[in-house]
């Protein structure tokens, strides 16, 4: 193998991804499934308890709940390709110094960070990840997230 050729026929031979991805929704899954699809092995960050009591104002599931729905949901998509699970504690993860990642998939709302991630590994003198962006759902004229999710679940209690 040389260059960037890859070893199963997608543009990504390791993709990497992250978030809290808590109630697993439509959102979560549209990028996750893009991940998927592009990439020959996952690093998929998962938001640690610890981190998601410092940043998250609305309840989220315990950590291996989380983790449990993710690969589920990954398993559905394509069984065959590589998932590795990371415990999030920052917002940055192994994504800046994995030599072997090659492509990063966020939304337009976290598209910022992989500019972030692409700087920290230039200063690390690696290879910047190439960059997915995938498109955020809307309900109701609404960007869809876990905070509107959460919000409506509570109000409605």
């Amino acid at each position: 193998m040389t260059g960037n050729s890859v070893y199963c026929g997608k543009p990504c031979r390791r993709g990497v991804v992250g978030g809290t991805f808590s109630l697993l929704h439509e959102g979560h899954k549209l990028l996750l499934r893009t991940a998927t699809v592009l990439s020959c092995s996952l690093l998929v960050g998962v938001t640690s308890d610890e981190y998601v009591s410092r940043h998250k104002r609305h309840p989220v599931e315990p950590f291996d709940e989380r983790v449990r729905a993710v690969l589920g949901f990954l398993k559905e998509v394509d069984p065959s390709v590589e998932v590795s699970i990371y415990r999030l504690d920052d917002a940055f993860g192994p994504s800046v110094e994995d030599e072997g990642a090659d492509c990063i998939f966020v939304s337009e709302e976290t598209f910022r960070g992989a500019f972030l991630v692409n700087l920290l590994r230039r200063i690390k003198g690696l290879e910047p990840l190439k960059v997915y962006s995938v498109e955020m759902l809307t309900v109701g004229g609404l960007r869809l997230s876990s905070s509107l999710l959460w919000s409506r679940r509570v109000n409605n209690a």
